[in-house]
């Protein structure tokens, strides 16, 4: 009899609360030494709108506080890298198997031997980016 497969590891649930993340960001723009011009700039750039109050999707609040904590006191907004966006990530690795015509059979293979997991929903935005890079890889080989 074989043992039942373990329980896939779920993204956290989104909070009812985002106060605490909400005030980091604050804390975070007042270390970088941005004012809310400095910050619309960002924001227009990375969610295109100038606005923290129009960040309605907790993951974004989260890249957003993500990418500001990665950054040096003086940064320039208008040329400060962008955070990754799970919906452009998930995007870009559609695109990218259609590229390679790959069915989910191969992409869920590829999943559970890089990263043991059978869904991309499983993955960090941090992990699917990388299961991207593995996929123009494969792109590129196939090319050559």
């Amino acid at each position: 009899m074989t043992a039942p497969a373990p329980d896939p590891v779920e993204p956290p649930a989104e909070p009812d609360d985002w106060s605490e993340e909400l005030t980091a960001v604050e804390m975070e723009l007042q270390r970088l030494g941005w004012d809310r011009e400095s910050e619309g700039t960002y924001l227009q750039r990375a969610f295109g709108h100038p606005s923290r109050s129009r960040l309605v999707n907790y993951a974004d609040v989260v890249s957003y506080l993500k990418l500001l904590r990665r950054l040096e006191p003086g940064a320039d907004p208008a040329a400060v890298a962008l955070p990754l966006r799970r919906p452009d990530l998930l995007s870009c690795c559609d695109e990218l198997l259609g590229q390679l015509q790959w069915g989910a059979a191969q992409g869920r293979a590829l999943l559970e031997e890089r990263f043991g997991r059978a869904s991309r929903q499983q993955l960090s935005d941090e992990q699917l980016l990388e299961f991207n890079q593995l996929l123009e890889e494969q792109l590129l080989s196939l090319r050559s």
